[in-house]
């Protein structure tokens, strides 16, 4: 009798588990890995730049060294509104618009049309009731740096992964791999981590307000890797390296970098935030491959002090593959579903504290189960027809012409004001 019923136990189990949702795991986008390591800016002695070469500029600074740049430049660093004229920017998501740009420009100003990932280009946009010009001159993001929280619970716990290289999987390094340097905090290379953080100025009157945190330009979600992942050098195009294990793959944003592909019902979103006790809200935008925003509001606020994780739960989610409602969907040559970071909001209710409001993002985290297992086939569709990379280059040639138009834009609106005299942010 006991055989029998662990038979029937066993066989029950396996059954279960055949039919349980296991969801994937993998970063959306991770600011430890857009730290800024260079910059295009002329070289005094020899009359050329770097950047002239494709390659990283000699402005490849530590983290005390970007502290001292943000603010301890010199006026002559600065524009008249008191930004950085040579930012800085994060090379492997480096991104040269110019080729949209047009012939009425000179050669040094297309050699300025480069936009790239750092935290130093994203954008905070006020509503309308609250987008006056001092709290949008007071509002912007830059990158700055966190030690290590020396609880190693909570935030970081031991199966956390917390390192600033993926690979393909999105799986990085674990807290128990790395190793600490006693009392500071920091990891042994005391480098910590690499932040986006953001100032919001607020107006104080009473009543509701946001603001929206954006990337500089929406993230593609099909272009090349081009630049070397680490050094950030442009690749030769014409080698047949890259022609092999690069051209054609749009992988430049994944892997922590804006961008997850093959991402069907979503479970769960983390993020790593850093509050400052404010009880304003929190959201996420993203962008599917319909081109379609969705925003995912975070019912926990930020009235904490310190790095935290918070959490959403999709409640449509269902776990039980016996409660969902199955159906045939068309395989090849349909696109494969992504999602796209499109940036995040902070909600301020009236009877808030406004004025100055400052926030730390590190990572998005997000869990998912995947929209096709991908299986050996007897047919490879792909290389028969072609069809999806026909598609896949149509749809990135769309993305880089409206990055390309949307920065020529704010490219010459910078102009304007770089001839305008204009009250300091500090």
């Amino acid at each position: 009798m006991k055989k029998i019923t662990a038979l029937i136990l066993g066989t029950f189990l396996v059954t279960s588990a055949a039919f349980s949702s296991f969801a994937k795991e993998s970063v959306l986008i991770d600011f430890d890995l857009l730290k800024a390591n260079g910059c295009y800016v002329q070289d005094e002695e020899s009359g050329e730049g770097e950047g002239e070469e494709g390659k990283a500029g000699e402005w490849e600074y530590s983290d005390s060294d970007s502290f001292d740049q943000h603010f301890k430049a010199t006026e002559d660093d600065r524009d008249v509104a008191g930004n950085l004229k040579a930012i800085p920017q994060h090379m492997p998501t480096l991104i040269d618009y110019s080729a949209v740009a047009g012939s009425n420009y000179s050669d040094e100003e297309l050699q300025a049309m480069k936009v790239s990932l750092s935290a130093y280009n994203w954008h905070v946009i006020l509503n309308s009731s609250a987008a006056t010009v001092k709290n949008q001159g007071f509002s912007k993001c830059i990158e700055w740096h966190s030690n290590m929280p020396k609880n190693s619970t909570g935030l970081f716990d031991g199966d956390d992964i917390i390192d600033t290289q993926y690979d393909d999987e999105g799986v990085g390094q674990k807290l128990s791999d790395k190793k600490f340097v006693d009392g500071d905090g920091k990891s042994e290379d005391g480098t910590g981590f690499t932040v986006l953080g953001v100032r919001i100025h607020f107006p104080e009157a009473s009543f509701n307000n946001w603001a929206l945190i954006r990337p500089p330009f929406e993230i593609p979600a099909y272009e090349d890797i081009t630049r070397d992942p680490e050094s950030g050098e442009e690749m030769d195009l014409e080698s047949d390296e890259w022609k092999e294990n690069y051209r054609g793959k749009g992988n430049k944003f994944e892997n922590g970098y804006g961008v997850i592909k093959n991402v069907g019902a979503i479970k769960s979103m983390t993020v790593r935030i850093y509050g400052c006790q404010f009880k304003n809200q929190f959201g996420v935008m993203l962008k599917d491959q319909d081109n379609i925003e969705t925003e995912i509001d975070f019912a926990e606020n930020l009235s904490f002090n310190g790095w935290k994780k918070i959490n959403w739960t999709n409640p449509n989610y269902i776990a039980s593959v016996q409660n969902r409602a199955l159906h045939i969907v068309p395989l090849y040559p349909t696109t494969e579903p992504f999602i796209k970071f499109n940036g995040f909001r902070i909600y301020r209710q009236g009877d808030q504290i406004g004025g100055d409001f400052v926030v730390y993002l590190k990572d998005i985290r997000v869990k998912y189960d995947e929209a096709v297992l991908k299986k050996s086939a007897p047919i490879d569709h792909e290389k028969a027809w072609g069809i999806l990379a026909a598609r896949t280059q149509a749809a990135k040639k769309r993305e880089f012409e409206k990055i390309g138009k949307d920065e020529i834009l704010r490219y010459l609106e910078k102009q304007k004001m770089d001839q305008t005299p204009a009250t300091s942010a500090y």
